[in-house]
């Protein structure tokens, strides 16, 4: 197992047992060399935007802890904290550069031997990889790693002659294909491998966009941090390079031509998030504070009088902006006649502040969310520890606090339903508004969810719930994890036999109908969600975007609007999600000429007709599944999966107060259910509904497709 310390960074263990030196001495020669010895003055605090670790290359996900040097602004786990050198203020090139030339100089670093032969960058060095390629269930071996132009290729000794030849190679560009570089990998996909181990681990995964080639894995264990992370760096340069094709220019060029804005030097914004104002003017928030950008003159403009603005909601009834704003992250409201008055004083030398009006209780807040429930406007606010419910009070004209509910965990995701709210902590609960009573959403009674109740035991958390039912039809949710997404319904149960499978580490998501936008470290995939009776694999598209952030919905359908940071320079830019379709008729226009091609040699196969060895999610679902019950039988009745005082309380509520809502229940996939364990008390089952087709049950299925995709002007 690892014991990452700081020493370890810049000193490999097999310089530690050739040189018996003591840390202390170590150190002191470490500082004699760099003449750099500045430590990081790490804050820990809640993390208001998910990013990656500067450690183990992991998300630091949104509402979690972190912790971010004050000086720096560098920023990774509490746990991770301790292995970073004492490099604050020092360029990032210079401490990469003295690492190398200290590591290179002991000649017995097991991955930084860098080698430039003929411009080819050449990385070589001893790790580990699975044991007869099975994901780590079986152990691992240690094999001589080597990147040799394009090519990983993998020895059983190091490499001394050569015309030596690998047992295994790993191509990194492909003519028709992707490669992708994951810098980390979950905990689930490695059932064997010790905890401590999976922060060190890197994947390489390949994508053919023909049929004839499946698609290939390899996990690399490195043996410290630094070594993961020049890997990592070192393969991604390699494979971004290899995309470099006149589509691929032409694409960039075209998002970089509909930027809404760019910023550069001293006028770059942190920014925060968006808000679509009218149908040119888009709010902007960031940590300076408050602008308004309009999307025809490409000007922006300063709102004066609030501070830094991590979240904006328009609520039209009240003719009010809310948001978290100020150092304190306090809940407020403002005016929206004074926003207006203000940019329209704007070519004025003195312009009047805007002063909002703060909820003093409501302080600290990440998160809100606000909507209607039995005709009354709602607030749910969330602070590291708690939730706080709001309503307005006509009678007052204010918000007033109704109920504060303690979480023990930070809440990440808010979902307004028309009886009830759903939030996010360490697991998906539903709060029902009439008696503010909490139960679990996701029903405990159907085995096919057991990966996403359990899934906070694997350290895979809720990050979004988003509503993704058409206008018109039966509730069904989304519930994003970390590693997958599961489909619901309103009773939490499952809708949809199959999960979704992001194929990166995701940040955070988004959903304009019907297209969903998942964001990474460096990339955009947006996933078309189709309806219930659809066939076939969601379409997919990806976009090589650096660094981008997801600030809100745009002024177009279908649409959103990102931040992409690179060095000093800053864009907005506008995706429309319906150019997955176009991509994917591309791709079919292209794989129908596509001949077959021979298969080459392949590490970790994968045929799309076999499956693997199950996961440790299907391993639960079976061993759930196939457990005992009770009997069923008017002697021994079903044990509800919540209390029967809540039970009555929310069937009622739903009864009463949501006429709209379709009366029929679905049956979950994969479970046998009798109409009697289905029937919602208080409410009529219709048989008759039962044979229907649902709307949108005729769509044309739409194949897998990896490929650059173009998008239009707002």
């Amino acid at each position: 197992e690892h014991q990452p310390t700081p020493i370890s960074l810049l000193a490999p263990p097999s310089s530690r047992r050739k040189e018996s030196s003591t840390p202390e001495e170590f150190n002191r020669r470490l500082k004699e060399r760099m003449h750099h010895n500045i430590p990081h003055r790490f804050n820990v605090g809640l993390n208001m935007r998910a990013t990656k670790c500067a450690v183990c290359l992991d998300t630091v996900h949104f509402g979690r802890q972190a912790s971010k040097c004050l000086e720096c602004q560098m920023m990774c786990h509490p746990k991770c904290s301790a292995c970073l050198p004492a490099t604050c203020g020092l360029p990032t090139e210079y401490a990469t550069h003295f690492s190398e030339a200290f590591c290179r100089d002991k000649l017995n670093s097991p991955g930084l031997q860098l080698k430039e032969p003929s411009s080819n960058l050449r990385l070589e060095g001893w790790m580990k990889v699975p044991r007869n390629n099975k994901r780590g269930q079986q152990g691992w071996d240690r094999k001589y790693i080597v990147l040799e132009g394009t090519k990983v290729l993998v020895y059983d000794t190091e490499v001394r002659e050569a015309g030596q030849r690998p047992i295994e190679e790993f191509e990194l560009c492909l003519p028709d294909g992707d490669v992708t570089v994951h810098g980390a990998v979950g905990a689930t996909e490695l059932l064997n491998t010790a905890k401590t181990d999976v922060p060190y681990i890197l994947k390489l995964e390949s994508h053919p966009h023909t049929t004839c080639w499946p698609g290939r894995t390899l996990y690399l264990l490195a043996p410290t941090f630094p070594d993961k992370q020049r890997w990592v760096s070192a393969l991604e340069s390699i494979v971004a390079g290899g995309r470099v094709s006149r589509e691929k220019a032409e694409a960039d060029a075209k998002l970089l031509g509909n930027s809404l804005l760019k910023l550069e030097g001293e006028d770059r914004l942190d920014i925060n998030c968006t808000l679509p104002f009218s149908d040119q003017v888009v709010l902007v928030g960031a940590e300076e504070g408050l602008y308004a950008l309009n999307v025809l003159k490409n000007s922006l403009t300063h709102v004066p009088g609030i501070g830094a603005v991590f979240q904006v909601h328009l609520i039209k009834d009240l003719e009010k902006l809310l948001m978290i704003a100020g150092e304190e992250r306090a809940l407020c409201l403002v005016d929206v006649k004074k926003v207006k008055q203000s940019l329209a004083q704007s070519h004025l030398p003195a312009q009047p502040d805007v002063s909002p009006n703060i909820f003093e209780a409501v302080k600290g807040c990440h998160l809100f969310a606000c909507g209607k429930i039995e005709n009354g406007l709602c607030i749910c606010a969330a602070m590291p520890n708690k939730v706080v419910i709001l309503r307005y009070n006509e009678s007052l004209s204010k918000f007033c606090i109704r109920k504060e509910i303690e979480t023990s965990e930070p809440c990440s995701c808010i979902h307004f339903t028309n009886y009830s709210i759903i939030i996010g902590t360490n697991k998906f609960y539903e709060i029902e508004m009439k008696q503010y009573t909490l139960e679990e959403f996701l029903d405990k009674n159907d085995h096919t969810l057991a990966s996403a109740v359990f899934a906070s035991s694997t350290n895979s958390f809720p990050i979004n719930i988003i509503q993704v039912n058409p206008t018109g039809q039966r509730e069904e949710y989304l519930l994003c994890f970390h590693e997958f997404g599961v489909f619901v319904d309103s009773y939490g149960r499952r809708s949809r036999s199959d999960d979704l499978k992001w194929s990166r580490l995701p940040l955070a998501f988004a959903y304009r109908e019907p297209y969903l936008f998942v964001t990474h470290f460096n990339s955009l995939e947006v996933i078309e969600i189709q309806a219930r009776a659809s066939l076939g694999t969601p379409a997919r598209a990806h976009l090589d975007i650096p660094s981008p952030r997801y600030l809100g919905p745009a002024i177009s359908s279908g649409a959103i609007y990102l931040a992409s940071s690179y060095q000093d320079k800053l864009r907005v830019i506008c995706c429309k999600g319906n150019l997955v379709k176009e991509s994917n008729n591309e791709h079919h226009r292209g794989s129908s000429t596509t001949r077959s091609c021979p298969r080459p040699l392949f590490l970790n196969d994968s045929s799309p007709n076999k499956r693997g060895p199950p996961t440790y999610n299907e391993h639960i679902t079976k061993r759930v599944a196939s457990s005992p019950g009770p009997p069923e039988g008017p002697s021994h009745p079903r044990e509800p999966s919540t209390p029967h005082r809540y039970r009555e309380g929310r069937t009622e509520l739903r009864r009463d107060k949501s006429p709209g809502r379709p009366l029929e229940r679905e049956k979950s996939p994969g479970r046998v259910l009798s109409t009697r364990r289905e029937r919602s008390p208080g409410r009529l089952f219709e048989e008759t509904s039962r044979g229907r087709m649902q709307v949108g049950g005729a769509r044309t299925p739409l194949s897998q497709v990896n490929k650059v995709w173009d998008q239009s002007s707002v």
